[in-house]
């Protein structure tokens, strides 16, 4: 609870002593100008003001108890300072409780303000940070399992109340060890004075420190009381409390070494950050002087040509040290103003962002399209939006972009303003396929048709159904076979028939080979559209609860069979036809690889 606690008369809470004045436990590692944290506490503001922190490359968590987490919402500035998400390291218990608390940083949906951008990564093994290994330490907490961490010749053990003897090979020739000593009556989740001294004598540490202390144990007193007991090289640990700890020359890695490079700025693709207002990015950004590279446009399925613009984008955004950002709108402006002639939607708002950052995008900007929205003039969006807010430097487009009131404003109009503002205006030409100008009204009619080999090829990946599994009719499963029903979030669906796909469960990262029918059942008399996929290599028994259907080829249309055997032995012949299919595109990868 900290020291002094809340609402206590006793003499610890009202010392004279600045040493029995005690944050939450937290601790910092410095080296070569990069810093790990461990525990982000209620008081991780406070002390890292007190210490003057300028940047954070990694976290580490004990455990989720409040005392070690609630300060998690802190991350915030460094993420906008570096521009980049923080890697956390910790058990999967601790991130259960993360997510949990902070439900809001991992939900995904777009904000009005800044979340911490974080990377959760299980801490199961040893992690290189700052150039050397980090061992987690399992530990007990009572009954939850928490973890210490060795770095170097110290270890950092809060909190726990049992070491099983596995961890206690981990601890040897420590020159530093902290560790918990809550106070000297039993208590069901941590050590006592004289348990913290009887370990100690075991592991045989150089140097000792208590944390974790209550206000039992007053500073001084008890720090003589260690000497007077034979412990001189033990002491109670204090807020800003700094010592030196060796690294053998073993555990150095090299600077060039991948794993050391693993987190911090330099850490592979960052994690989009979403908005819905240009002010939320004005607050997280321009706060800071950052300025933008902007992408601007509808985006809808992020085909070839939108990757064009996004990509030059991003590769702009480098060169000048800005942040590349897409500017879109949902819904698409033609669903406000004409909504009985605005086409269907390839894509969810949810897949877009999935798109944006996969091409290494840095923030999307999602403006609510309404009708005040579609009142400003060219001259007042490109003021108010693009330049107060957004801070632009290079706005990217395409060459049929329109922008203001009644679509007034032409990429000639945006070039002036440029001029007018500083701000650069790149106009991206359409991209060919084929000699053929990709679109996504192209896509869309193709897509409508079932050519979805066709759609994919301009798009640059399978078109894709995303959404829930529900509960079907269960005629599937009773007279042909097994199938998951997808309520697809997309707007348009490809044509009715059978296609070859390939399904991806939530969370995993590998798709599984499938065959899926859009259309009515007509051989079971059925009249309501449905969505149905076979896995045809899947022999778990647990239903996903939400998936992604990729469309490679169709092959066939739908069509009313005499009844359930007829329709199943055309079943199994597609799914002959689908392993065929994937067996000849294993082959021709396989010839180009050693091509």
């Amino acid at each position: 609870m900290g020291v002094p606690t809340l609402a206590c008369p006793c003499r610890v809470c009202h010392s004279n002593d600045p040493h029995d004045n005690r944050l939450r436990p937290s601790l910092l590692i410095s080296r070569n100008g990069q810093n790990v944290v461990i525990d982000t506490t209620p008081d991780f503001r406070q002390q890292a003001l007190r210490v003057g922190l300028d940047r954070v490359d990694a976290i580490l968590l004990t455990h989720g108890h409040a005392d070690h987490i609630l300060g998690f919402d802190d991350i915030r500035p460094f993420n906008i300072r570096q521009r980049a998400a923080l890697p956390v390291y910790s058990n999967e218990e601790t991130f259960r409780i993360i997510r949990r608390v902070f439900a809001y940083v991992f939900d995904d949906k777009p904000t009005l303000s800044t979340v911490p951008s974080v990377a959760l990564k299980l801490a199961v093994a040893p992690v290189q940070l700052l150039g050397i290994p980090f061992v987690p330490i399992p530990m007990q907490h009572g009954d939850m399992q928490v973890l210490g961490f060795r770095f170097g010749r110290a270890a950092y053990l809060t909190d726990f109340s049992s070491l099983p003897e596995s961890s206690m090979a981990l601890l040897q020739g420590l020159d530093e060890l902290v560790l918990d000593a809550l106070r000297d009556i039993p208590h069901p989740m941590h050590q006592t004075v004289d348990q913290a001294l009887a370990l100690i004598q075991r592991l045989k540490p150089r140097r000792a420190w208590f944390t974790h202390i209550a206000h039992d144990l007053p500073h001084a007193e008890t720090n003589e009381r260690l000497r007077r007991m034979g412990f001189p090289h033990v002491q109670l640990a204090y807020d800003g409390l700094q010592f030196e700890v060796q690294v053998d020359s073993n555990e150095d890695s090299d600077s060039e070494s991948s794993d050391a490079k693993t987190f911090g700025a330099s850490s592979g693709p960052r994690r989009l950050a979403t908005f819905t207002s240009s002010q939320a990015w004005a607050s997280r950004y321009a706060t800071y002087a950052h300025t933008s590279v902007l992408a601007i446009g509808n985006f809808d399925g992020i085909h070839l040509g939108h990757q064009a613009v996004l990509r030059a984008a991003v590769d702009l955004a480098k060169s000048r040290n800005a942040v590349s950002t897409a500017l879109t709108f949902d819904p698409s402006p033609r669903k406000v103003l004409r909504p009985e002639s605005a086409p269907p939607r390839l894509s969810t708002n949810a897949q877009r962002m999935e798109w944006f950052n996969a091409l290494g995008l840095e923030a999307a900007v999602v403006l609510p399209f309404t009708l005040d929205l579609a009142r400003l003039a060219p001259e007042e969006f490109v003021q108010q939006i693009l330049v107060r807010d957004l801070q632009v430097k290079i706005v990217l487009v395409g060459e049929n972009f329109h922008f203001g009131h009644k679509q007034a404003g032409n990429v000639k109009l945006l070039k002036e303003l440029g001029a007018k503002y500083g701000f650069e205006v790149v106009i991206i030409p359409p991209v060919e396929y084929r000699s053929e100008v990709v679109s996504s009204t192209i896509i869309r009619r193709e897509v409508a048709e079932g050519d979805v080999s066709h759609a994919g090829r301009l798009l640059g990946r399978p078109f894709a159904l995303t959404g829930e599994v529900v509960r079907g009719t269960g005629t599937g499963r009773k007279f042909t076979f097994p199938t998951l029903n997808l309520a697809a979030e997309q707007e348009l669906l490809a044509a009715r028939g059978v296609y070859i796909t390939r399904t991806l469960f939530d969370g995993e990262k590998c798709s599984r080979r499938s065959v899926t029918n859009i259309g009515i059942r007509p051989t079971f008399n059925g009249s309501a559209l449905s969505v149905e996929t076979h896995l045809l290599d899947f022999q778990g028994s647990e239903t996903p609860k939400r998936i992604e259907v990729r469309f490679w080829k169709r092959l066939r249309e739908e069509k009313k069979f005499s009844g359930p055997e007829e329709l199943r032995a055309q079943i199994a012949r597609d799914i002959a036809s689908a392993n065929k299919f994937f067996s000849r595109l294993r082959h021709s990868r396989a010839i180009r690889q050693l091509a």
